[in-house]
């Protein structure tokens, strides 16, 4: 997008920021500050043409948001292990015990962000349009300003899904409402009451659509505003239906009536279908260029939590495929075992291996695509996951059969080094404990990458950069794997089948998440001397390690639907599962979230991949100044602000206990 195509609506989105900062939430729907329509108006388009854009543009809606990003990846992680965090899974990083997100540093960045947002940037264009749209006598509403207004119904419906899958209960406004502007105070509604509104919002806005015929110019002034979709219809067709058949999936537990019903009414209606069908605004549309990485963008939230750009084992082996070539060797009469490498070379062009592997995540610096795992290792096992890992790395060296060797070399260009300590220089039987020790604690304390990512040493798979660091990534709110997740899952669990059987969309679904990959790897064409640019702390061979070849993702694809048609209804929903969560992974923690939690009455267990030492969240918890600030709503809410407490669409009253609670 074009600086000059957001040129006329800056001076409404700062006014609008500012609006939203220096009101707290009482003051936004009871007192609200007056807006002067001759700042519209000199901008050169419509009042609400003006909000309607702002509201697209508005922080962490349809974009990222560094504080935002940052506390979800870090805290988020915690929760959900889309990442791996290395010290929270070994002695030398951690101790095993129970540990929860509620009271450490950055709580209120990771609980309160959505539910703030949701009652200040995210809805205060859309009260503001509502007022301008209600105030115009109708005879006067023109066909665009009409279509804003519907689009903006469907944003709200949109804003109040997040925040409602987030907390449940939340201050609620009517659609058609102005809230505080017309003195109407905003209710606290839960999800029960919240979802059957905007479903039925998401149906009525998508009728409209269907009826609705722009003019040539029309369609010109459409085009120019609407930074979500250019201008496109049928796209915003599709995002309301996809919508849709989110918010049916999410009540499936509790309301398996309404999802069906959804799911029949979605028959012949378009949804995201194709890779590229993604609801996101890129940073580089929104942002200066010189502030993405360093300053406002979600890059530099991935910069600064180096430390959870670690690949998990999960998506590696158990989903992709991706599985470790063992050896063994007796070493002071001990039989151990190590990983030599994976099957990647082959599988990723045979169709064994699923071709993500090599546009998510980045090798070792010895080649291998081995991740960690999210279960403790205290270093009782000789033979624990962590420790053929790195065994692998040092086990066939001369230095444990050379006594004159006493420096280990290891690293791209054998840069790094590891000195044996005087009881191992004597004595050879010392030296393979030595140096597994060593690296055990390098890499819990991120020594390997001195805390930074897009290194070259690292000893375990990452995220790849290419990716992770691709500027013009769209944040995708959802996209159309989402969707052909959602249609599996109903096909499987007998919801509603449409356009296709359960394993048709998990095929296309896995199809669509390969191409949507190999793109933004392959398409990154920033550098550190782009604007913006890659961090300097970066290596190049990181950087430009693309692909080196799209692979076969048909072949990966039927062989994948081939091992799902094998298995029970129980585990399709949990492969379905693990794709969505492989496919968002660090760039949307929500939506796996809030899948994780509802299916965890259909399994009977946490489909997610939990560490073992952090406490389970069933729901974010409200801001505590909402107490003196708003004393009737704080009165409503108190009872349920409990992290403890599932919400209303799991169908559960019982939190979920991992191994330590």
């Amino acid at each position: 997008m074009k600086y000059i195509h957001l040129k006329s609506f800056f001076l409404l989105t700062l006014l609008l920021s500012s609006v939203a900062c220096k009101k707290k939430l009482d003051d936004l729907y009871q007192n609200p500050d007056g807006y002067s329509k001759d700042m519209a108006d000199k901008s050169g388009v419509s009042v609400i043409a003006g909000f309607f854009t702002s509201q697209l543009t508005q922080g962490f809606f349809l974009s990222g948001d560094y504080g935002s990003v940052y506390h979800q990846v870090r805290s988020g992680d915690r929760i959900m292990a889309n990442a791996v965090q290395i010290y929270n899974v070994t002695t030398e990083g951690s101790t095993y015990t129970l540990a929860d997100v509620e009271h450490d540093w950055g709580t209120g960045g990771f609980n309160e962000s959505v539910f703030n947002f949701v009652n200040t940037q995210w809805i205060t264009p859309i009260l503001w349009a509502q007022r301008e749209y209600n105030l115009t006598p109708q005879a006067k509403r023109t066909n665009l300003d009409s279509l804003y207004i519907t689009l903006m119904h469907v944003l709200k419906g949109y804003a109040y899904q997040r925040a409602t899958d987030m907390y449940d209960k939340i201050p609620y406004i009517e659609t058609g409402s102005a809230g505080g502007l017309d003195g109407v105070k905003a209710k606290y509604l839960g999800q029960s009451d919240i979802y059957p509104k905007i479903i039925s919002d998401f149906k009525a806005a998508e009728d409209v659509l269907t009826k609705l015929t722009l003019t040539t110019t029309e369609q010109a002034s459409f085009n120019q505003q609407d930074v979500l979709f250019g201008g496109n219809i049928l796209k915003w067709r599709k995002y309301i239906n996809s919508l849709r058949l989110r918010c049916a999936m999410n009540v499936s537990e509790v309301l398996p009536a309404l999802t069906r019903q959804v799911l029949t009414e979605l028959q012949g209606k378009p949804l995201l279908t194709d890779y590229n069908d993604v609801a996101g605004v890129a940073d580089v549309a929104v942002i200066a260029l010189n502030r993405i990485c360093n300053e406002l963008g979600i890059t530099r939230a991935y910069r600064e939590r180096a430390d959870d750009c670690r690949a998990g084992k999960k998506f590696l082996q158990d989903v992709m495929y991706c599985q470790p070539t063992m050896g063994s060797k007796v070493v002071n009469g001990q039989t151990l075992y190590y990983f030599s490498g994976d099957n990647s070379t082959t599988g990723l062009l045979d169709g064994t291996v699923d071709p993500r592997v090599a546009y998510i995540f980045a090798p070792d610096w010895k080649g291998r695509y081995l991740g960690v795992d999210t279960k403790w290792d205290g270093n009782t096992d000789p033979n624990s996951y962590l420790n053929k890992v790195l065994r692998g790395l040092y086990i066939n060296d001369p230095i444990l059969t050379d006594i004159s060797k006493t420096t280990f070399y290891y690293g791209v260009n054998n840069s790094q080094s590891i000195v044996l300590d005087a009881a191992s220089k004597a004595d050879l039987s010392k030296r393979e404990a030595f140096l597994l020790n060593t690296l055990r604690s390098r890499v819990a304390n991120y020594d390997d990458n001195g805390w930074n990512v897009g290194t070259e040493n690292n000893l375990v798979a990452e995220y790849n950069v290419r990716s992770q660091f691709n500027f013009a990534l769209k944040y995708p709110t959802i996209h159309a794997v989402e969707t052909e997740l959602s249609l599996a899952e109903a096909a499987v669990r007998g919801l509603g089948q449409l356009n296709g059987a359960a394993r048709d969309h998990y095929k296309n679904a896995i199809i669509l998440s390969c191409k949507y990959w190999y793109e933004l790897n392959n398409s990154n064409q920033y550098s550190k001397t782009t604007l913006p640019a890659m961090p300097t702390t970066m290596d190049d061979s990181r950087i430009n390690a693309r692909p080196a070849m799209e692979y076969n993702a048909n072949v990966y694809a039927e062989n994948a639907a081939q091992k799902f048609d094998a298995m029970s209804s129980a585990q399709q929903v949990q492969a379905i599962f693990n794709q969505l969560q492989l496919h968002y992974n660090m760039l949307n923690f929500e939506v796996p979230y809030t899948a994780a939690r509802r299916l965890i009455k259909y399994l009977g267990t946490n489909p997610a991949s939990m560490y073992e030492r952090f406490k389970w969240k069933e729901r974010m918890t409200y801001p505590s100044s909402i107490q003196a600030s708003d004393p009737d709503g704080w009165s409503i809410i108190s009872a349920s602000n409990n992290p403890d407490l599932p919400v209303w669409f799991t169908g559960r009253t019982t939190k979920w206990k991992n191994a330590l609670e």
